[in-house]
């Protein structure tokens, strides 16, 4: 009773919002609703042929050796032809709304049918790894998806010669997303991005346009995470240099839980905007990418790109970026080297030397932090030192030129330890560490050590 008095509710409001046109209107509508139903009808006779050849086949294949090859090749041709026709005349008239409720069934059985004679072929072709039509696999499964979909929609389960069709669009299409993965898979695999993202858009967005299957166990946790296909979108679309296309997805790429993946569309962002010229989003890029992944090897040649952005701007700018960048993480060791970087290129060698020593202790096998924390040493011990020592008393002059002795030997003690570091680490990289060393060791009196080294800077 309810469900009758909808449809007369419906009725009423359909008849009022009629009455209220202009003439034109009218026969505009009446028009299009012509339309759609001869579209339907003719659609409708295609599938009745299509349904006859294709029986037509199966009557030849019976006949095993004594089949006519020939009937059976004639039949196949026309079968896609006419379920071309069908299909594109079907989903005209589904589609312009203009045709009546109750021959809407009707309508979408038919375009399963000729739909599905035009899917499968091509899924067989596809299954053995042979060429087949992208276009006809893709408008197939468009038909079959509708089709199904508005049977189960307009279909009435107690009609007794509706039963088994409605029995069998419930069966497949749950199973019908994974069509719309295979065709972005193919897309992508050809670097056809425009089909890859429209047949990605269908996938993504499959529940939303069939909530009758949204519960479905297939539907909610589809064989293929959607993220992946966006990912390898975003990727495909890198590689072609179409940027837009990669900002478009680059949120979706990002859900990809995959680590190599996630740390690529991560990296390349900051590259894109490298390649467009645009500056200021390279820098945005690369300090999000510093605070998004804190720690990692991202966040490292983030931060040093960036520390070599600032440091061309003076040692100010790099020291002040360095401090937002150790405000977000204390732990970051670029940032923690480039504040040291910044102060020792202002002679700052004592508050420069704090920062590289932490650099190291995050990162032992840190070469450059070893380097600069022996420049440090190096350069202090080198710098005049009579003002280190001011405010004590000494009795001569000879006290104090050995007080200073010792407070100089003792800093380039200590950094040749660091210079060492360097040298243990990187031994054929004689150029960062043999001249130093010597000049320290011949400064302490280690001659032996000093003259070990002149091989070394021949």
């Amino acid at each position: 009773m309810k469900k009758i008095f909808l449809s007369m509710l419906m009725l009423v409001v359909a008849s009022t919002a009629f009455a209220q046109m202009t003439p034109e209107e009218k026969a505009a509508l009446k028009a299009a609703e012509k339309e759609a139903k001869s579209q339907m009808n003719t659609g409708v006779k295609l599938r009745d042929q299509v349904l006859l050849l294709y029986n037509g086949i199966q009557t030849e294949l019976a006949k095993g050796e004594k089949k006519n090859q020939e009937t059976i090749d004639k039949n196949t041709v026309e079968i896609k032809q006419k379920s071309l026709e069908a299909n594109d005349l079907l989903m005209k008239a589904l589609q312009s709304g203009h045709v009546a409720e109750k021959h809407r069934f009707d309508l979408c059985k038919a375009l399963d049918d000729v739909s599905t004679q035009l899917l499968n072929p091509e899924l067989n072709l596809a299954a053995k790894h042979e060429t087949f039509d992208t276009l006809t696999f893709a408008k197939s499964i468009d038909g079959v998806c509708d089709g199904c979909y508005g049977q189960l929609e307009y279909g009435n389960p107690k009609n007794e010669l509706q039963k088994p069709a409605l029995a069998q669009a419930e069966l497949k299409m749950p199973k019908l997303l994974t069509y719309y993965a295979y065709l972005c898979i193919f897309y992508v695999e050809t670097k056809n991005l425009d089909g890859a993202m429209v047949a990605y858009e269908k996938y993504a967005g499959f529940a939303k346009k069939y909530p009758r299957v949204a519960n479905e166990e297939s539907v909610k946790n589809p064989e293929y995470p959607v993220s992946q296909f966006a990912f390898n979108i975003y990727l495909t679309a890198y590689n072609q240099k179409r940027y837009d296309i990669c900002e478009k997805f680059y949120e979706q790429a990002l859900a990809y839980p995959d680590e190599n993946s996630k740390n690529f569309v991560v990296s390349s962002r900051p590259q894109i905007y490298l390649q467009q010229g645009d500056t200021a989003k390279w820098v945005t890029a690369l300090e999000e990418m510093v605070k998004a992944q804190p720690g990692t090897q991202n966040a490292e040649v983030a931060t040093q790109n960036l520390l070599a952005y600032y440091g061309k701007k003076g040692p100010q700018a790099m020291g002040e970026f360095a401090d937002k960048m150790l405000a977000a993480d204390p732990n970051n060791k670029m940032a923690n080297y480039g504040k040291g970087h910044s102060l020792f290129s202002q002679e700052k060698y004592t508050e420069a030397l704090g920062f590289f020593k932490k650099a190291v202790e995050l990162d032992p096998d840190f070469v450059e932090g070893y380097n600069m924390s022996g420049m440090c040493l190096y350069r202090q011990a080198a710098d005049n030192y009579y003002k280190k020592i001011d405010g004590k008393k000494f009795k001569s002059q000879a006290e104090v030129n050995a007080a200073e002795e010792k407070y100089v030997k003792s800093l380039y003690r200590e950094a040749a330890t660091y210079f060492e570091k360097c040298r243990e680490k990187e031994p054929g990289n004689s150029d960062m560490w043999a001249g130093p060393l010597q000049t320290i060791y011949k400064n302490i009196g280690e001659k032996a050590k000093a003259a070990e080294l002149d091989s070394y800077l021949k």
